[in-house]
């Protein structure tokens, strides 16, 4: 496996906070997983800063995640496929160009059907947005990897199941499924459907079933599920920490905790 945390590099940017970079190193990760649209309106400059950094800290960039801002809606009346291709065609240069090798397609916001728009209709709008971006991706030699949300996120895709049926319906090969254990919590039920997609499944993101905390030292039982799948599936790719810090920790410590739980050899 390779382990990485989410980490917002344009908001570490402009925070002065680059050297967290350190950290995720020093502790053993090996990749960060950015935020596309956060580095959407970054500069060219920024974007130097940024690459700049990662090989400073000799730490990887493999993946990014929220693809769509939430004010750019994919689904429903204000959906516009001119305006999500040019959106593509100026983000995913600046993804390739510090390292992205998986852009998550999650995006709640951006495709929450609205109130009264046919559902049927809403993901055929997200399959042929998703298809246009797995299309730009492809040319920089990235994959696009499908998120299931919570239904306290969205409305659209809040099921494994839903979402390897979008993967294949678009049928790209650069498109694939993410394997949000969040998302999922404890549902054995939504389990078991990652099994189903196995083939197709590319990422995955991990967090406290619940409390969304960084799973730390004493939560082996509540991760279990998590690493059984994977093991099910034959999976050997890149899982990301998505989470929120623990509070009574310092950022160094929930690093530390969160490596030695996942490398404790589920």
């Amino acid at each position: 496996m390779q382990y990485g945390i989410c980490l917002n590099l344009a908001e570490a940017l402009r925070a002065g906070e680059l050297d967290k970079l350190a950290a995720v190193k020093s502790t053993g990760f090996t990749y960060v997983e950015t935020n596309a649209a956060a580095l959407s309106s970054a500069s060219e400059a920024e974007i130097a800063a940024v690459r700049s950094a990662l090989g400073r800290h000799g730490i990887a960039c493999k993946c990014a995640n929220v693809l769509f801002p939430g004010t750019m809606k994919i689904v429903g009346a204000e959906a516009d496929m001119a305006e999500i291709g040019g959106y593509l065609s100026s983000v995913m240069p600046k993804l390739a160009s510090i390292g992205a090798e998986i852009l998550v397609l999650g995006s709640g916001g951006s495709r929450r059907v609205p109130d009264g728009f046919p559902r049927d209709e809403a993901f055929c709008q997200f399959c042929a947005a998703a298809k246009l971006a797995a299309e730009t991706a492809g040319e920089y030699g990235i994959k696009i990897a499908l998120e299931h949300l919570s239904p306290k996120e969205t409305n659209l895709l809040t099921t494994v199941g839903e979402a390897v049926s979008a993967v294949r319906k678009i049928d790209r090969t650069n498109c694939g499924l993410v394997f949000d254990y969040y998302h999922i919590g404890h549902s054995t039920d939504e389990i078991a459907q990652v099994y189903e997609g196995r083939n197709v499944l590319l990422h995955t993101h991990i967090a406290l079933p619940g409390s969304r905390l960084y799973p730390m030292p004493g939560d082996e039982e509540a991760v279990r599920p998590f690493f059984d799948m994977l093991k099910k599936c034959g999976y050997n790719g890149t899982v990301s920490v998505e989470a929120n810090l623990r509070a009574d920790k310092s950022f160094e410590e929930n690093l530390a905790g969160a490596y030695a739980l996942l490398t404790a050899g589920f």
